[in-house]
């Protein structure tokens, strides 16, 4: 084209800012429902407000900031119909994921995702519950990645924000399970992408999804109902 494009470092910012906005949701040192003041964020971060600004619009974009007129921008809070859409949209996304890779598959592609479980592997033996979570997310985003398809795995990494997000929210989700349990539900879905059964490999990701949306929700009906008692007057001492 002969056209010489600027990169404008001001959406190198905004992306900076979203980034530790995004990390702090998912840590929990932004809690739902708490107020993002702009003022308070850009001078923490020692920026203006405009990027501050921007970088919340992409974020409730992404579905992890609600903003509500004259009550400003919170960190958004789930539903349980939230967290049922998510796992619903995850089972489709990643269902096509396989189907489309194992159509495509060759010797790099499973090396590629045989790292990403030799991590889940490594992680197993002495890894903490939130490196756990992140390999874990790991396996399945390398698994969009590889079926080429952009479009898919853009709608991928706007989910898992949100559910990486629930996930660091509902902090014993992963309690009752073992790492080994974890890599063990997995294993099986590489297996069968390996030989090339994606019919098979659908059936066993849709069984690790259904069993990881079963615990979230459990989790998630607990703590409410902890909520709830806390927040009666009756059930306080």
């Amino acid at each position: 084209m002969g056209v010489v494009f600027k990169v404008e470092k001001r959406s190198i910012l905004v992306e900076h800012v979203a980034n530790q906005i995004r990390e702090a949701i998912k840590s929990k040192k932004l809690n739902p429902g708490e107020r993002l003041i702009e003022t308070d964020l850009a001078n923490d971060m020692e920026i203006g407000r405009s990027a501050v600004r921007e970088a919340i619009r992409y974020l409730e974009k992404e579905g992890l900031v609600t903003t509500t007129p004259f009550k400003g921008a919170h960190v958004a809070e789930f539903t349980k119909k939230d967290l049922d859409e998510l796992y619903d949209l995850r089972t489709a996304l990643e269902e096509l994921a396989i189907k489309t890779l194992v159509k495509d598959l060759d010797k790099e592609k499973i090396a590629k995702l045989e790292s990403a479980v030799d991590a889940m592997n490594q992680v197993a033996k002495d890894g903490t519950v939130s490196e756990i979570i992140d390999v874990d997310l790991n396996f399945h985003r390398t698994i969009c990645e590889l079926s080429g398809n952009r479009r898919l795995l853009s709608s991928w990494l706007n989910l898992s924000n949100q559910l990486r997000a629930f996930i660091g929210l509902e902090d014993q989700l992963y309690d009752d399970d073992t790492p080994e349990t974890t890599l063990g539900m997995h294993y099986p879905v590489f297996e069968a992408i390996k030989k090339g059964n994606g019919d098979l490999a659908v059936k066993r990701m849709r069984e690790v999804i259904t069993r990881g949306h079963h615990k979230a929700s459990k989790h998630f009906n607990l703590n409410r109902k902890a909520e709830i008692h806390d927040q009666d007057p009756c059930c306080r001492p």
